[in-house]
């Protein structure tokens, strides 16, 4: 399984791939690490998460949407 990490800057705006991952626990932390950046250049309203992909072949650079994903961390 592949992790996508995706940021949205802007609330109506499309979530762009920031990076991938094959562990939740590092999908966690790149979540983390790029708001508080987003946060130091003054983008209050930038909101990230991650969807798992089954190849690596299949993430796309562009979303418009993500569903929320049931947590993989105990």
């Amino acid at each position: 399984m592949i992790h996508g990490i995706y940021l949205k800057s802007r609330p109506k705006g499309k979530w762009h791939l920031m990076s991938t991952t094959d562990s939740p626990e590092a999908a966690a932390h790149g979540i983390d690490e790029l708001l508080k950046q987003a946060k130091l250049e003054g983008n209050d309203n930038a909101e990230a998460a991650y969807r798992v992909f089954e190849t690596s072949f299949h993430i796309p650079e562009l979303l418009n949407e993500i569903k929320p994903q049931k947590s993989m961390l105990n």
